[in-house]
């Protein structure tokens, strides 16, 4: 089944982030990372926007740059970056299915690693199809989180809309990495994608603001270089670590997360012949 196919999708299917239509920030923006978060988390907390149902199936669309590595370790391996539209429409029972294609022509590191690749037999690089492909996930087992332990659409809705609560329990899905205290980045990563994916309400959503406000070393970066299609007015918000950063594209004027991206801050072995300061994947969440 074609997603076009889905039973009434425009009636059924929820935007997962909304946006604060209409709504735009305090003059001047707020100067710190922190004080930005907690501006939109306040504009959510006041909103008088209709509370979307959380008993229907929820729909974004993406455009993922990812880096895949082949023979990582080896003086063979080589770095491709790939290309790849998603529309994912998940359902109350933590069901998906989603439609997949080629967004761009995949393109190497260096010269070398084409090289490489070539000598290699020209392997797949898993490049999804120029047409639409149908991915399924079963019931049960689609999560609103990229790491730690999964987060089901009812987990997702049924959130606590209290800042406090609601990073202890993001906390603990992260809790392999670091007991209770994962790092701050995966935890941004984290609520990020919370913030972009789910089905929240609008006081659940304040309060993943507010969480993303707290966290250490939350900071203003840099514009992302290069980054086509996130639109313009855009700000990047960033926790810097040893090795990468994490780093997420906001609209200020709609309180909705346009990238999250990871970005290399020096040469990584898990990386071969990828330059500091490479962008190693993006997600950009693409408006209907």
């Amino acid at each position: 089944m074609r997603l076009r196919d889905w039973p009434n999708r425009s009636r059924t299917a929820a935007a997962a982030d909304p946006g604060l239509h209409g709504s735009a920030p305090r003059q001047p923006t707020p100067a710190t990372a922190a004080g930005l978060a907690q501006e939109i988390a306040a504009r959510w907390s006041a909103s008088n926007a209709p509370t979307l149902a959380r008993d229907l199936p929820i729909e974004f669309r993406t455009l993922d740059y990812t880096a895949t590595v082949f023979s990582p370790g080896s003086p063979q391996g080589f770095t491709a970056f790939i290309t790849t539209r998603r529309t994912t429409v998940v359902t109350t029972a933590s069901a998906a299915t989603i439609m997949v294609s080629n967004g761009g022509s995949a393109r190497f590191a260096t010269p070398s690693d084409q090289a490489l690749w070539q000598a290699a037999g020209r392997p797949s690089l898993g490049e999804a199809p120029a047409a639409d492909a149908m991915q399924s996930i079963p019931a049960g087992q689609y999560t609103f989180i990229p790491q730690g332990r999964s987060l089901t659409y009812r987990q997702a809705a049924a959130l606590p809309a209290e800042r406090d609560s609601l990073a202890a329990v993001l906390a603990d899905r992260l809790s392999a990495y670091g007991g209770p205290h994962p790092p701050a980045n995966l935890r941004l990563k984290e609520v990020a994608y919370l913030i972009a994916t789910a089905p929240l309400t609008d006081k659940v959503r304040a309060a993943a603001w507010q969480v993303m406000a707290s966290l250490p070393g939350l900071a203003i970066c840099p514009d992302l270089p290069g980054q086509a299609g996130t639109g313009t007015g855009t700000i990047d918000l960033c926790i810097d670590t040893s090795g990468d950063e994490i780093l997420v594209s906001v609209d200020p004027a709609t309180g909705a997360i346009v990238t999250i991206a990871e970005r290399l801050t020096q040469t990584s072995a898990a990386y071969p012949h990828v330059a500091a300061g490479t962008i190693v994947g993006t997600s950009t969440f693409l408006s209907a």
